[in-house]
């Protein structure tokens, strides 16, 4: 692995999906820095024990033993998405607050806080399927085929919790996001990368991925969506110049020069 990684460009980089037992073996992650893998979704799901159980992954680590794991990532220099659901039976309100600041303290480059949603084909959507004896229906449509409901009228959270409302769930949930990628926490984790100029790349890429996944994902309405949608457009433009580089002389196309293939590109 270390010569094929040798043959890499330098500029060459690549980012994976992995689980939260990486952080345990430091040669690994050793080893995933030197193959130019950058950085990694987590799915962390949950920072307290019983969500970790929730999720059938209560051999995870939670608390200050989690925020300890998690910054094994950083020490390598592996940039950490971290997933997190909401909703969980065992949340409650404080575990939003809580989950933030887990986050921010693992010193994770990017988060995604999901509420809960059983998918098809799951145990967890056998046994909520089996315990919704009469279920919510939006026009007729039972909530446990919630894929059948038109997108602009389907509930965005679909089953009851033991001491939350749905809208209580959802605009903890949006509170979450908007904490975490507050200019004041997005600039402290900025300092992952060196430049002014990288900082400020990661500001605009920060501010553009909350935009593109919190507004139009937990989003109720289309006026919001569409007002997302435009502040996304407008960040894209910047983010985009901070990431274009030269264009490679030594790239040929079948009918010769990169610049002539471009032009024909144009004039087609």
């Amino acid at each position: 692995m270390a010569k094929m990684a040798a043959q890499l460009p330098s500029d060459m980089v690549f980012f994976t999906q992995i689980t939260m037992e990486a952080a345990e073996d430091s040669e690994f992650l050793t080893a995933m820095r030197k193959a130019h893998i950058r950085g990694a979704l987590v799915g962390i799901e949950a920072v307290t024990p019983q969500g970790l159980k929730d999720v059938y992954k209560d051999f995870n680590s939670a608390g200050d033993h989690l925020v300890q794991r998690l910054r094994q990532f950083r020490e390598h220099d592996v940039h950490v998405l971290g997933s997190f659901i909401f909703g969980l039976p065992s949340d409650r309100p404080a575990t939003f607050e809580t989950t933030v600041e887990v986050a921010q303290s693992a010193q994770i480059a990017f988060a995604q806080f999901v509420m809960l949603q059983f998918l098809p084909g799951t145990v967890d959507f056998g046994r909520w399927e089996k315990e919704e004896t009469n279920p919510a229906r939006v026009n007729g449509t039972p909530v446990t085929r919630y894929w059948l409901i038109p997108q602009a009228l389907r509930p965005r959270v679909y089953s009851s919790h033991p001491v939350m409302p749905a809208d209580e769930i959802r605009e903890r949930t949006q509170k979450a996001w908007d904490k975490f990628y507050s200019l004041p926490l997005i600039w402290e984790r900025a300092h992952c990368v060196k430049s002014l100029k990288s900082r400020l790349a990661f500001v605009l890429i920060s501010k553009l991925y909350r935009q593109m996944y919190a507004n139009t994902g937990i989003a109720t309405d289309s006026a919001r969506v569409s007002k997302s949608t435009r502040w996304a457009r407008w960040l894209a433009k910047p983010c985009r110049l901070l990431f274009v580089a030269k264009p490679m002389p030594s790239l040929v196309s079948s009918t010769g020069s990169l610049e002539k293939a471009t032009d024909a590109g144009f004039a087609a």
